[in-house]
């Protein structure tokens, strides 16, 4: 029970000492450096008559004033949709009750002495690297700082970002001879991607395609897998990937080295190219991050120096941690991983474009 209350009375304080952040948890610890939503309007861009009228005092809490500002403030803070229900007078007077609610526990978390605990103060810094953080970066570098010069220059600079080669994706059957390669040749044309996978498990000579089921995923013109520096596909396997018309046609036999190989096609993915208008968007967010993250590196490598800052790693090797919960059924995981790879479950065993369940290659999302 005390350290649930320090934790709540933690939460206020924060709150109690950044009104910009009135309701900050500490039950999970995040990175306070990161982008934080909107703030409100920077007073700078207020007159001085909505300064006074910010300034009017709504409620008071002993020695703190509730404010029509910040009443404003925490009201803007909150999505459009929670926004609208403070129109209702009657929910904005609930908005203000628990504001003062908030400044009371506040007062009585401080009175009892809980601004000296660890984790209370551990959350007011939390909470004032945010504010700062916001006031000196996210208000001053946002995406729209990001100037069409910019990227423009970004996105000549960088040409294979926004265009992509027709893709392949394709598994084979390497096979000893070429009266091998006949013989399979009408079952692997009936076969479907389960059933080819499984001959290629058991007859294929490649031990590196072998326990994908043949699999030689996704490749360009060149044999290249797209953001990988893995070896190129054998350029007679791209050859034969790239006569086929329909996704599920089988080649006819392919020497390799002496060997022979039988190529099915399992996907296709047309060649892409997105405009300077289309690649903008996200061309802007990008450079956008990287500059704000470079400014908050700036000034942390600036502050190291000033402080001095030393560390010990070696002494870390005495810190001891609780293994993860997940490993306690890992071995029963596996077990289930082994059936289903025994079934054909996996992703892999059901990758194929001849129907609308293909399984993407490995690094890539599944939809």
């Amino acid at each position: 029970m005390r350290r649930i209350a320090t934790l709540l009375i933690a939460a206020v304080l924060a709150g109690a000492a950044l009104v910009a952040l009135p309701y900050a948890s500490t039950a999970q610890q995040v990175d306070p450096t990161l982008p934080t939503p909107p703030a409100p309007t920077p007073a700078a861009t207020r007159t001085p008559e909505d300064e006074a009228r910010r300034a009017q005092v709504v409620a008071r809490v002993g020695d703190v004033r509730v404010t029509v500002g910040e009443i404003e403030d925490q009201v803007a803070r909150q999505s459009p949709f929670m926004r609208a229900r403070y129109r209702d007078p009657a929910q904005l007077r609930d908005l203000v009750q628990n504001m003062v609610r908030f400044e009371l526990l506040a007062r009585e978390a401080a009175r009892q002495g809980f601004g000296d605990d660890p984790e209370v103060r551990q959350a007011t810094s939390q909470a004032a690297v945010q504010q700062f953080v916001r006031e000196r970066f996210d208000e001053r570098i946002t995406p729209e700082s990001i100037s069409t010069d910019d990227v423009r220059a970004f996105y000549e600079a960088h040409p294979e970002e926004f265009s992509r080669p027709e893709l392949r994706r394709a598994s084979h059957i390497l096979l000893a001879t070429r009266a091998d390669a006949d013989a399979v040749l009408p079952q692997l044309r009936e076969a479907d991607a389960r059933t080819f996978r499984s001959i290629a498990q058991e007859r294929s000579l490649d031990a590196e395609s072998r326990a994908r089921g043949g699999d030689l995923r996704y490749f360009d013109d060149q044999g290249r897998a797209p953001n990988s520096t893995d070896p190129a596909v054998d350029a007679a396997l791209v050859r034969a990937a790239f006569g086929l018309t329909e996704v599920g046609d089988v080649s006819q036999p392919v020497e390799i080295g002496g060997q022979w190989s039988v190529v099915k096609l399992t996907g296709r993915r047309p060649a892409e190219h997105r405009s300077l208008e289309e690649a903008s968007p996200s061309i802007r967010l990008r450079l956008w991050r990287e500059r704000r993250q470079a400014a908050i590196d700036e000034l942390v490598e600036r502050l190291r120096t000033q402080a001095g800052v030393t560390v010990e790693y070696d002494r870390m090797r005495p810190i001891r941690m609780d293994p993860p919960e997940s490993l306690a059924g890992e071995d029963e995981h596996a077990e289930v991983d082994e059936g289903a790879e025994e079934m054909g479950a996996t992703d892999e065993s059901a990758a194929t474009d001849e129907s609308a369940a293909e399984a993407p290659p490995e690094g890539e999302p599944t939809p």
